[in-house]
């Protein structure tokens, strides 16, 4: 009976990981009347990877401790928008902060020497 409810498309809870979501995407348009909302729809998929990246860059643009993902609230924040997911340990948050660092300073070398 568990592994049916786990493929069962009827059980509400069963959630395809590879459905892309459809997503209205506002864009400002200036006209005579002033500015209108006028959207665009998009089609986006959840990327663990790009939730990583956006956590590391929260840290850092916010100027945040690295033990701030241990919080709670910032966990149930994070299972609220996105259930799938798993806010990565403080120790993880700062070796993707620094492997960033590395990775700027690099395109900051080559902007500068070209």
């Amino acid at each position: 009976m568990q592994s049916h409810l786990k493929v069962c498309k009827k059980f509400s809870f069963v959630v395809d990981k590879k459905q892309n979501f459809l997503v209205l995407e506002p864009n400002k348009v200036g006209g005579e009347l002033g500015d209108r909302s006028v959207g665009t729809l998009k089609a986006i998929g959840y990327d663990y990877d790009e939730c990583r990246k956006a956590l590391v860059k929260i840290v850092i643009i916010d100027e945040l401790p690295f033990n701030f993902v241990e919080d709670k609230g910032l966990r149930l924040f994070s299972r609220t928008l996105e259930p799938r997911f798993d806010v990565p340990s403080c120790f993880t948050v700062m070796r993707d902060c620094l492997k960033l660092y590395v990775k700027e300073k690099e395109r900051l070398k080559r902007a500068l020497k070209g």
